[in-house]
């Protein structure tokens, strides 16, 4: 299918109200009940809303986009207040979406691993949730750090309330703030400042790159492989992401460390979805 985005509703001019209407083709199979349960279990209240088909994302003030799945195209209406950023948030929501993927090409490769073929024929279709924001992904990946989903969520709510009056900090507000008053051990809330201020420093790309990404995230004090490869896979969009310490992969599969990367070397270059598969299946 086509990656053209067709525009369906646009807006015709500044007298008007109406939202903008986008659909983006979606490549088959793209599976949803895993997806959006994925982004249901981490939204951060106030910022963002997830269902069984849709996302829902406050830009700023009461202005929201939302982004519904249907059959084989994702629809996007874009409030006429925002209607300047419809091409940035096209870009977002096709990383967020992982839109870009050949399913197809990803499962042909992941069923030939005897212990996955199961799994993928199970769930088809399933992608890797990518982030709305790179530095807000990385920061998340942080507060995810030893902990369960459910806490790291609530941290990343305490953040935005502590530092962001409800929005999302920004990466200077970060770079100033004492992190760790949120509830975090100190180190790691150092070393977001850490990533904030290179942020602030040298932009946003160095957290598009994954190997920029992995090697800053190294670097910083407080900060480990786990995190690393997490914020590699998600921020990063590394398909072959592997985060071999992960509780739900040493789970899925008995082994850890060197084990858990010798069982997934098959799948290269799509470690990264054989993941999502093994969270699923603790999940099911």
């Amino acid at each position: 299918m086509s990656s053209t985005t067709h525009i369906t509703n646009p807006a015709q001019g500044a007298e008007t109200a109406k939202p903008t209407g986008l659909c983006l083709p979606v490549r088959q199979p793209f599976n949803a009940s895993v997806f959006f349960s994925f982004l249901e279990g981490r939204v951060v209240p106030g910022i963002e809303v997830a269902g069984p088909n849709f996302y829902r994302r406050r830009i700023e003030g009461d202005v929201w986009i939302e982004a519904e799945l249907a059959e084989d195209e994702l629809r996007i209406r874009v409030p006429s207040d925002a209607a300047e950023r419809t091409t940035e948030f096209i870009a977002r929501l096709r990383r967020l979406f992982d839109l870009d993927t050949d399913p197809q090409a990803v499962e042909g490769h992941l069923a030939k691993h005897p212990a996955l073929a199961p799994l993928v024929h199970a769930n088809p279709g399933i992608r890797v949730p990518g982030v709305w924001d790179p530095f807000e992904g990385a920061v998340r990946a942080v507060l995810g750090q030893q902990v369960s989903v459910a806490r790291a969520t609530n941290l990343a709510s305490a953040l935005c309330e502590r530092f962001g009056a409800g929005e999302f900090p920004d990466p200077q507000a970060l770079a100033d703030a004492e992190v760790a008053a949120i509830g975090l051990p100190g180190m790691r809330g150092r070393a977001i400042s850490a990533i904030a201020q290179r942020v602030v420093d040298d932009g946003v790309e160095w957290l598009e790159d994954p190997e920029s990404l992995r090697t800053g995230f190294l670097e910083t004090p407080g900060l480990g492989p786990w995190t690393a490869e997490y914020a590699a896979m998600r921020v990063g969009r590394d398909s072959d992401a592997f985060p071999d310490s992960d509780w739900g992969v040493v789970k899925a599969l008995g082994v850890k460390g060197a084990a858990a990367r010798r069982w997934a070397e098959p799948c290269r270059p799509w470690r990264a979805y054989a993941v999502m598969h093994l969270w699923s299946s603790r999940t099911a």
